[in-house]
């Protein structure tokens, strides 16, 4: 199998606080804002992500999370993702 390219494209993570009890036995959910973030998806790769793309392990670097495993049958090679730093945006402007 050859090094595909990846599957781009975004992830929504609503901000927001437990639900809380009000009168009438309702809840009530109070958010903060939302979080969306780019991701990549990698069907095959030979290569994976060094530790300074890591936010905080290096100048400019943007992910916040990777995860991959090694496909069984093909040496050396990976399937998985990435997760790029979240821009933080106001919840109305997705819905």
């Amino acid at each position: 199998m050859a090094e595909s390219p990846p599957y781009t494209g975004q992830i929504y993570r609503l901000r927001a606080s437990a639900p809380m009890p009000i009168s009438g036995g309702r809840l009530v959910l109070h958010t903060f804002g939302g979080e969306l973030s780019d991701i990549e998806l990698y069907e095959c790769t030979l290569s994976l992500p060094r530790s300074n793309e890591f936010r905080g392990q290096g100048l400019g670097g943007n992910l916040v999370s990777a995860s991959y495993s090694r496909l069984g049958d093909l040496e050396g090679h990976f399937q998985g993702r990435k997760q790029y730093a979240p821009a933080y945006i106001d919840e109305r402007d997705i819905f």
